[in-house]
This record gives C-alpha cells, sequence and structure tokens, in this order.
C-alpha cells in the first residue's frame, strides 16, 4: 500500500471515527460526560487534519473548492479569533474550562474538520456510508436511553431519570440536539432510499456496530435482570431482520426510535424545534414539488390539521391528571412565558443585551458571559442559578462572545449553506426538493432549539458535517475549482512532507491535550481521599495547578472549597488548615489578577477568609467583588455577613437594607434584614419588616428567633409562634421553638403542655418530647 493510500486511509478512517466519541464517558476525568468526548474529538481532529495536509500539498484533488461557504467558515473564525484577542479574559476565550470545553479552540477544530471532511468525503458514495454510520450509532444511542427508561441503565444519577432520558450525555437537552440531527439524517437517507436493500458491506457495516453495542451492553448491564434481556432480544430481533429488507423500513424505525427518545428527553426547545422543522420541510416540499404538488399539499394540510389538534387538545387538558402524571407532557403543556424557567431565560436575554451595548462591535471574547451576567445582575434572578456563563440563547451568545460582527458572521453560515441548498445551476439544482425540503427542516429546527440552550461538542460536529456535506454537494454539482490549483509539491515528496508534518501534528498534540489532561486526572485526585492525609490531597491541587491551563480556575475554586470544609473539622492539625488556606488564597488572588473584572474568585476569597476567621483581611476583597457586581444578593449578603462578624452593625444593615430593596419578594434577604434589625434594637423597623412576613407565613425562621432570644425578648417569639401555630398547627418544628421560648421566659408548665401536643400529633418525637420534658422537670435543660 502506498503512503498516499495511508494517510487517505488515517484521513477516512478519523472521519469515520468521529461518530463513535458519543459513547465516551471518562469516569477517569473532571466532568466525566464532557471532558472524554471533547479530548478525543480534538485528538482526532488534529491527526486526520496532518494526513490531510500532506496529501493536499502534494495533490489538488484533495484541497477544498472554492466556495462562499468555505469563506463564511473562515471568516467566522477569524473574526471569533480577534474578539477573543481583544477580549475582557483572552486566556478563557482561548481555552474555555473542563465543564464546557468550548472557547476557540474547539471552534477551529471545526473548521479544520469542516475542511478535512468537505475534501477527503469526495464522493456521494462516501457520505451515504458516513451518514449511514453516524446514523447506526445514534440507534445504539437511542437504545441505551431506553434502558434508562426501564431503569437498567443508570450512568449519571445525579441527573438521569426514567423522566427526563440522558443517554451517554449526562444531560438530556444535550441528547436532545444529538437525536433533532439524526431524526433529519434518517429522513434524508429515507429520501434516497426507494426500494434499495442494503449491499453486503453495509450489513457488516451497521451490523458490526449494532453487534459490538450488543457485547458492550451485556458486558456492562448484564446483570440487570429479566427486562434488560428482554429488551435486548426484541430490539436486537427487529434491528436484525430489518438489514435484510429494504433500506426504507430499518431507516424508518431509527428514525422512530430517535424521535421517541427526542421526545422522551423532555426537553422543550427541541420537541417544538423538531415539530417546526418537520411542518417547515412539508410545506417547502409541498409548494416545491410539482410532479404531485396536489397530493403533497394535502398531505401537508392533513399533517398540520393533526398537530395543531394535537397541540391544541394537550394544551386544554393541561389541568388533567393523565398529563400532569406525564412528567414530558406535563412540561410541554405548561409552556408559558411565566414559568420560572422561561423568565430567568428572558432576564438572562436582557442581562446580555445590556454588554452588547457596552460592546457591540466584537463583544466580550468567548466564554466571558459570566463578567456580563455579574456586571449587570438582575436582581430578580435571586431564585435562579447565580454563575450563568451562558445565555441560553445563540443569538445574544455569539452577540456577547463576538459582537455584532460574529453574529453575522455565524449566521452567514446558515445563509450561504441555504443559498447552496436550493439555488439553481445552469437550472438544476444541487439537491433535491425532498433533500432541500429536510435540509432547511434540519437547519431551522437546530437553530430554534439554540434560541433556548446552547451548544455542546456533538451538537457542534453533527452541524459541521451538515455544512461539510452542503459544501461538498454544491462544490460537485457546479464543478467547483479547487481552492488552489497550483502544484505545490510533487508526489515524491511525500514521505519529507509526512515525516514534518507528523512532528508537527505530535506537537499540536502535546500542546493542546497532554497537559490539559494531565491537569485534569490530577485534579480528580485531589478530590479524592488519600491514606496519606489532606496533604497529598494539596500536593495534587498544585500539581493541577502548576499546568497552567484551561483546568486553573476550577482547581482553584475545588481548592477553595475543601479549605473551607477542612476549617470546619476539628481533628485536623492547625498547620494543614494554615496550608490549605495560605494556598487557596494565594491561588485565588492569582485567579481574580488573571481575570479582574470577575467577582467570582474575590467573592471564594472573601468566604475563604470569612471562614478562617480572618473578618478584617476579607472585608477588601469582599468590597471590590460587590463592587464588580453591585446588584447581586449573593454578594451583597456575604458583605453584611462580614460586617456582622466585625461588629458593625449599622453596615450590615444598611447592606442587608439594599438587597432587601432590589427585591422585596426575596424571602432570605427579608428575613436576614429583619433580624438584623431586631439585633441592632431598631424595633419599629423590625415590626415593619415582620408584618408582612406573618402574613405569608415565611417569619417562622430560626434567625429571627434566634434575634429575639439573643435580646431575651422571649416574648415576641412566643407571640409570633402562638400565632402562626394557630394556623398550622401540624408543624411540629414551630412546637418545639416555642416550647424552647416558653421554658427560656421562666414558662415550664406552658413549655411541657407544647411538647404533649407535640408528641400527640405525631408519636415518632414520643421519645424525644419525653426526654425534653423530664429535663425541664428536673431543672437540667440548657437553651443555647
Amino acid at each position: 500500500m502506498t503512503l498516499e493510500k495511508v494517510l487517505r486511509w488515517i484521513a477516512l478512517g478519523g472521519i469515520f471515527a468521529l461518530p463513535f466519541i458519543v459513547f465516551l464517558i471518562s469516569t477517569s476525568l473532571f466532568f466525566p460526560f464532557i471532558t472524554g468526548k471533547n479530548f478525543a474529538f480534538r485528538l482526532i481532529i488534529e491527526v486526520i487534519t496532518g494526513a490531510w495536509l500532506a496529501l493536499a500539498l502534494v495533490n489538488s484533488a484533495y484541497r477544498p473548492q472554492r466556495q462562499w461557504l468555505l469563506g463564511a467558515f473562515a471568516i467566522f473564525v477569524i473574526l471569533i479569533a480577534l474578539a477573543d484577542a481583544f477580549g475582557v479574559y483572552p486566556f478563557k476565550s482561548f481555552w474555555s474550562n473542563y465543564e464546557r470545553m468550548d472557547g476557540w479552540i474547539t471552534l477551529a477544530h471545526l473548521f479544520l474538520y469542516f475542511v478535512v471532511s468537505s475534501s477527503m468525503l469526495s464522493t456521494e458514495k462516501l457520505w451515504r456510508a458516513f451518514l449511514q454510520v453516524s446514523l447506526a450509532v445514534s440507534a445504539v444511542v437511542g437504545a441505551h436511553a431506553l434502558l434508562q427508561l426501564l431503569g437498567v441503565a443508570s450512568l449519571n444519577p445525579g441527573f438521569s431519570s426514567a423522566t427526563r432520558l440522558d443517554a451517554t450525555f449526562g444531560n438530556p437537552i444535550y441528547l436532545a440536539s444529538y437525536m433533532l440531527f439524526h431524526v433529519f439524517i434518517a429522513a434524508l437517507l429515507l429520501a434516497h432510499s426507494g426500494k434499495e436493500q442494503w449491499n453486503r458491506t453495509e450489513r457488516y457495516v451497521v451490523g458490526g456496530i449494532f453487534t459490538g453495542a450488543a457485547i458492550l451492553a451485556l458486558s456492562v448491564f448484564g446483570k440487570s435482570g429479566l427486562a434488560f434481556y428482554a429488551f435486548f432480544t426484541v430490539l436486537g430481533s427487529i434491528g436484525g431482520s430489518l438489514l435484510f429488507m429494504r433500506k426504507t423500513y430499518l431507516l424508518a424505525f431509527i428514525l422512530t426510535l430517535d424521535a421517541v427518545v427526542l421526545f422522551l428527553t423532555g426537553t422543550r426547545g427541541a420537541i417544538l424545534g423538531l415539530s417546526g422543522g418537520v411542518m417547515l420541510a412539508a410545506f417547502l416540499f409541498a409548494l416545491s414539488a410539482r410532479d404531485y404538488q396536489m397530493r403533497a399539499r394535502q398531505a401537508v394540510a392533513g399533517a398540520v390539521v393533526i398537530v395543531l389538534v394535537l397541540v391544541g387538545g394537550l394544551y386544554l387538558a393541561r389541568d388533567q391528571s393523565w398529563v400532569k402524571d406525564a412528567p414530558v407532557l406535563g412540561r410541554i403543556a405548561t409552556i408559558s412565558i411565566m414559568e420560572s424557567t422561561a423568565q430567568a431565560r428572558i432576564m438572562n436575554w436582557g442581562v446580555a443585551w445590556q454588554g452588547v451595548k457596552e460592546r457591540p462591535v466584537l463583544g466580550w471574547g468567548q466564554e466571558n458571559f459570566a463578567i456580563v451576567f455579574n456586571k449587570y445582575y438582575n436582581p430578580q434572578m435571586y431564585g435562579q442559578e447565580q454563575w450563568f456563563d451562558r445565555v441560553h440563547n445563540v443569538v445574544f451568545d455569539w452577540l456577547v462572545a463576538g459582537g455584532v460582527l460574529g453574529l453575522l458572521a455565524y449566521l452567514s453560515l446558515f445563509v450561504f449553506a441555504l443559498w447552496y441548498i436550493w439555488r439553481r445551476d445552469a437550472g438544476e439544482r444541487s439537491f433535491t426538493v425532498s433533500e432541500g425540503s429536510i435540509l432547511t427542516g434540519l437547519l431551522a429546527a437546530y437553530f430554534f432549539h439554540n434560541l433556548f440552550v446552547f451548544d455542546n461538542v456533538m451538537s457542534y460536529f453533527l452541524f459541521a458535517s451538515v455544512l461539510a456535506f452542503v459544501s461538498f454537494r454544491a462544490g460537485e454539482h457546479a464543478n467547483r475549482p479547487r481552492l488552489i490549483t497550483a502544484a505545490l509539491f510533487p508526489l515524491r515528496s511525500l514521505p519529507f512532507i509526512s515525516a514534518i508534518i507528523a512532528v508537527s501534528v505530535f506537537g499540536v498534540v502535546w500542546f493542546a491535550n497532554t497537559n490539559p489532561l494531565a491537569s485534569n486526572k490530577a485534579l480528580l485526585q485531589a478530590l479524592a481521599p488519600h491514606s496519606e492525609g489532606l496533604l497529598k490531597n494539596l500536593d495534587y491541587f498544585e500539581k493541577a495547578i502548576s499546568y497552567n491551563t484551561l483546568g486553573n480556575q476550577e482547581a482553584r475554586e475545588q481548592l477553595a472549597q475543601a479549605a473551607m470544609q477542612i476549617a470546619r473539622r476539628e481533628e485536623v492539625p492547625i498547620e494543614t488548615k494554615q496550608k490549605f488556606l495560605e494556598t487557596a488564597a494565594r491561588e485565588l488572588t492569582l485567579q481574580s489578577e488573571a481575570s479582574p473584572l470577575d467577582p467570582r474568585p474575590l467573592l471564594f476569597l472573601g468566604v475563604l477568609l470569612n471562614t478562617y476567621g480572618l473578618y478584617t483581611e476579607a472585608e477588601p476583597i469582599l468590597a471590590r467583588a460587590y463592587a464588580l457586581s453591585p446588584t447581586k444578593q449573593s454578594i451583597i449578603l456575604e458583605v453584611a455577613a462580614n460586617a456582622i462578624a466585625r461588629d458593625d452593625i449599622e453596615t450590615a444593615l444598611s447592606f442587608y437594607k439594599e438587597a432587601y430593596e432590589l427585591a422585596p419578594n426575596f424571602t432570605d434577604a427579608h428575613i436576614l434584614y429583619a433580624a438584623v434589625a431586631i439585633h441592632a434594637k431598631q424595633d419599629k423597623l423590625a415590626e415593619e419588616l415582620l408584618t408582612p412576613l406573618i402574613a405569608s407565613g415565611n417569619v417562622i425562621n430560626a434567625r429571627i428567633a434566634s434575634a429575639y432570644a439573643s435580646r431575651e425578648r422571649y416574648d415576641k417569639i412566643v407571640s409570633i409562634w402562638e400565632a402562626h401555630l394557630q394556623k398550622n398547627p401540624e408543624d411540629i418544628q414551630a412546637r418545639f421553638t416555642l416550647a424552647s421560648a416558653y421554658y427560656a421566659a421562666g414558662n415550664a408548665q406552658r413549655a411541657i403542655e407544647q411538647l404533649e401536643i407535640a408528641a400527640r400529633a405525631n408519636p415518632s418525637y414520643k421519645e424525644q418530647t419525653e426526654a425534653l420534658m423530664h429535663d425541664i422537670r428536673s431543672g437540667a435543660l440548657r437553651i443555647e
């Protein structure tokens, strides 16, 4: 075999291996559902790019065709590179972090994949084979998701459930976007299949994928019981038999499987996107299919009526038990802009818009929405996630990351793709009406889905694959010239060129992957228990940070959390605590210097110092965090807590007042403000604050009781808690508090009466109440 063939097979083998990275769950890495897939994706892209580049340098047939879509993608990557370079935190914009593994490095890899795949998959046969492999893999992923539904497979117990499937993604949203692509890919292959049978090679490949998955499933889930084997037998029998029938049958089966799994993820944006994309595809087909236009239009009209009836019926039945008891139906039926998730999205978009207005041209750089979110934090988001790093809207995400220019460059990918799909060249289209309709529906569904979520490596990969397929087909149809047609190097120089490129690829692989992987593994070791003691954990933390790569911020924050945890453990030596404190404080300071507009490391540092009783040292740190995010209650409350620890009650009261006034409905801030007012002996203010809390029932809080107890105003506790118990006699904990207040006020008999009522109301407390009553009668009970 010649060197040229070897390189060609390396490039093609890598392209065909990419769909399989969906199976990677790297339990030996931090963020196992994310990092393994992304590192594998980058490594494969780097290898196939090297093989392709060697071929392209000696043979113009391997070079990409001259097209607008290629130019648009290149401009997009360049513009985002400029946005990142001139953004507020270039290091993170380039590298991202372990949780997302996005950033410019991923964007650059996607562009390289687009170039390589559109150049190397140079025939219709290769593209169909690639799409069939990807679809077969999706069927295996779908089968695994259904095993979750049966309770057999649960790879992410902290998130996955039988109500929202996530398969190998660890997140239902990611699985939904993956299945969204494959429903349309199955439809695209169906449009080609007609009466075709699977040939021998296709049976071997698809059958091999199914068999390999079956062997893996048996090894992992083989002890799961009868449900697994029944499912395994039924699904295997169906898949195996359909391989010997028309392609249409197996493709339709996989399409249905993927659509069902998508629905069972409960991801509303994807479900609505799929519905809208299918309707758009059907509409375009009916509008353009001249050969049987009337029948197509009738079918589309019927489908639209059915969808509208189903949607309308579900909405009307939203309060019925059969809808509420079905989690997915319940999620769809309760779609409303007033729902908490929708409200969070809308407020997030408003925050993003403030950031866009400040830096409209090139934005803030990738991975920097967190800075915008904190700077323009909406106080009404007090009940939502406090550290959003994505807008959850593709338009605003790219506006923030790359400004107006970055967004326009991103949208141009859709524009040119649709232009090539529908344009006529010499009176003919590159795509048939059915293909064009399906691909348009796919792009519309994907874009709509991303108006409410964000991408991951698999959705990026599939989107780039669709763009590459469009680029290939449009170029082949129009017989476009290659980007560079001149001979660059003679074929006989291929060994020399390959050697140079191999060394270069090794260097890129080492630079882009080795240190991030080593840091990731060290971080995971830092979080694990060690027989050598906690100082071994500290060594691993320092090792993880020493690589100075994308995991730095996560390692530093995990170190700070570990330091705060051991601060409360009495068995840990003072020297060990001191080393953790010093190391964590130093690293958080460095993190703040690396990203001076981000209040997060400052807040972590302030909380760390507070935890170790260094309140004076924490004060200026927290003040800086507050200056960077002046409307964020979580920061304001920490500043106030620090003031209380320093016995500066007046300052604390002013900050609690500020947190309360930013969002009066924020109960925690309201209670804290009232409690400090009580401590400060501002009784009139306290009464004003407590009145609405009493009316809402939220006044029954340990902080209020503690504040009054600190002033020995047990009469206040008695009056408030008695009023509450008259309306809520079943509140056992409130009775215990009331009993304590009576006892502290010197009324032992009334305390015993409350404990007796609690015991009668809930016999499980009888032993506890009897012990308390014995201590009360003997005078041994001490109230702290």
